[in-house]
């Protein structure tokens, strides 16, 4: 294997190697089945207190003596028949982002392998990955817990310990004290969601790799992948500074590409639903239940194929980034760099020389009596 490649070397390599995949030569069919794997890994889109003593919010009083600071009143009478079904939808939605999430961790795998073996094959690739993309959803629950867990504690103790200080019964005596706390809850905060983000994009682009090739689970890649990090810390902390400053160029980029479609879309959209509009009104449709599901249906497709479109336009940055991973990594890591970077064909040895050959015009030495 080469020398490892630092987070600048790989830019042309992965750049190189997307214009292979997806331009030379352009293939339709891989380009919309790769199109899905972003739709559905995610891609394509590229987380109380109780007080006390005399502290009270200031409020403000309008004219006549309104206080402006007043929450609007809520007429439970009506909201509470509607509850059961409002709780209802917030399940299933969770529910659906849930498995969401399932199946994005299994078609990490599929786009590392679409990817690293120049082909993207959805038939088949559940039952293959399942098992690891299963052991990365369950890693991803645990981290989002602990993520979730951590930020609440490191904003509540400072709260409670504030409180029970009493900094909060008299703020104006101890502004000094509250802005101090604020500012450095404030950095603690930064710091304990950027080390979360870190170690997220880790198992996303470097643990995915040693899974896939050794069908190990998370925590043993994880095992696996610590003593490179300890030997290169400074190369990988380049990686991910150059993997921002790339995905705030992909953003702006594939931005104003979403831009110009949504722009281009919304002619023909806009005039279709003039027709129907006025059509349905010539026509007498009502707008009752029936037409109101139809049209929420009709919706929900259109939003989907909007995010599909959207899809499409994030396929080159999502191989493009799948390309930058695997050569970072790869330059690394012995199995994926055996696939990315192939030994040369050995040279065949010369021919042995066939001996002293006639002068021209000669001819040749008889052979020797036997």
């Amino acid at each position: 294997m080469s020398k490892p490649l630092s987070s600048v070397d790989c830019i042309s390599p992965a750049f190189a190697q997307t214009k292979k995949q997806l331009f030379a030569p352009f293939r339709i069919k891989r380009w919309l089945r790769l199109a899905v794997v972003c739709l559905l890994t995610g891609e394509f889109a590229g987380g109380g207190g109780g007080g006390g003593g005399n502290f009270n919010f200031p409020t403000s009083h309008g004219k006549g003596g309104k206080n402006l600071m007043a929450l609007p009143h809520i007429d439970w009478g009506k909201i509470l028949p509607w509850l059961p079904w409002i709780i209802a939808g917030v399940v299933l939605l969770f529910l659906l982002i849930l498995i969401w999430l399932y199946i994005g961790s299994v078609f990490r795998f599929v786009l590392f392998e679409s990817v690293l073996y120049d082909r993207c094959e959805l038939k088949g690739s559940w039952k293959r990955w399942e098992p690891c993309g299963r052991s990365y959803f369950y890693w991803n629950i645990a981290l989002f817990f602990v993520s979730f867990t951590g930020a609440g504690l490191l904003i509540a103790v400072p709260l409670v310990i504030f409180w029970r200080t009493g900094l909060f019964n008299h703020p104006g005596e101890h502004l000094a004290a509250l802005i101090l706390g604020c500012v450095a809850l404030f950095f603690f905060l930064m710091l304990f969601v950027v080390v979360g983000a870190v170690i997220g994009l880790f198992a996303k682009d470097f643990c995915i790799p040693i899974m896939a090739m050794e069908e190990v689970g998370v925590l043993a890649a994880w095992r696996r992948l610590l003593p490179m990090l300890g030997a290169e810390k400074l190369a990988f902390a380049g990686y991910v500074l150059m993997k921002i400053v790339l995905a705030i160029g992909s953003a702006i980029i594939v931005g104003i590409a979403t831009l110009v479609m949504l722009i281009a879309l919304l002619i023909p959209l806009g005039i279709a639903g003039v027709i129907v509009y006025f059509g349905g009104k010539v026509l007498g449709i009502p707008f009752n239940v029936v037409t109101i599901s139809v049209l929420a249906t009709l919706g929900c497709v259109l939003m989907a194929g909007f995010f599909y479109l959207i899809a499409l336009i994030s396929t080159p940055p999502m191989v493009f980034f799948q390309s930058y991973v695997l050569h970072f990594i790869g330059s690394r890591y012995e199995p994926v760099g055996a696939i990315l970077f192939p030994p040369p064909p050995a040279e065949a040895p010369p021919l042995p020389p066939l001996g002293p050959q006639p002068t021209l015009g000669q001819p040749p030495d008889p052979a020797p009596a036997t």
